[in-house]
């Protein structure tokens, strides 16, 4: 299966050289030159970024340091579609990949078969995620009161504070939080405080590329 080279600019991102190899390597027997580079955001070309059509990003996404540092690089990649390689996924961990910005997942264990398809899909401006992790695609509902707790938490505040803001027992917080967390697909307050901030910005807002 053949992908035009002049359809599509690809930049392979990952932090192990062999990773970056075998995933080039996938492109190159069906026809897509690549081009390779660190996953440290520091250590990124600016240039190959602006000028990729889509971004291939290895990326634990059941690690939340790792879709901490794909969300900086939705930011930052501006129009770009970027696909997720993940050796693991979860529901939740579907979620919060395309929070993140991300527009396509896939499982390392299939490349061969889904790659290329997948690169077709999001050029042409799909969302892709595997099908038995359909049900995590759905985007959880926040109550009125938990989004009330979560903008405190972006505010920095303690469950303390947000109890006493909100006339609530402390307890009461603890508890929104913990349904927070499950809705989300987060595991701490600056993940969860992160992804609605997300959810609440303007598509248009642009990002710089952060070391």
């Amino acid at each position: 299966m053949e992908l035009p080279g002049s359809l599509t600019r690809v930049l392979v991102i990952a932090a192990d050289g062999g990773e970056r190899t075998r995933l080039t390597g996938i492109l190159g027997r069906a026809g897509q030159r690549a081009d390779a580079a660190l996953a440290d955001r520091g250590a990124l070309d600016r240039h190959k970024v602006d000028e990729a059509t889509v971004l291939v990003v290895a990326c634990d996404v059941d690690r939340p340091a790792e879709v901490t540092a794909l969300r900086k690089l939705c930011r930052a990649a501006k129009g770009a579609a970027i696909v997720v390689v993940s050796p693991r996924v979860t529901a939740a961990a579907v979620r919060r990949t395309l929070d993140a910005g991300a527009d396509a997942l896939v499982f390392d264990s299939e490349l061969g078969q889904t790659l290329i398809p997948t690169l077709r899909a999001v050029e042409s401006g799909q969302s892709v995620v595997p099908r038995s992790m359909r049900a995590g695609v759905d985007r959880p509902t926040l109550s009125f009161r938990e989004r009330q707790v979560l903008a405190l938490v972006c505010e920095g505040r303690t469950n303390a504070e947000i109890a006493e803001a909100l006339f609530l027992a402390e307890s009461t917080i603890k508890s929104h939080m913990g349904s927070i967390f499950t809705k989300l697909g987060v595991h701490s307050r600056k993940e969860a405080g992160a992804v609605f901030l997300d959810l609440s910005r303007p598509a248009s807002t642009q990002f710089e590329l952060q070391a």
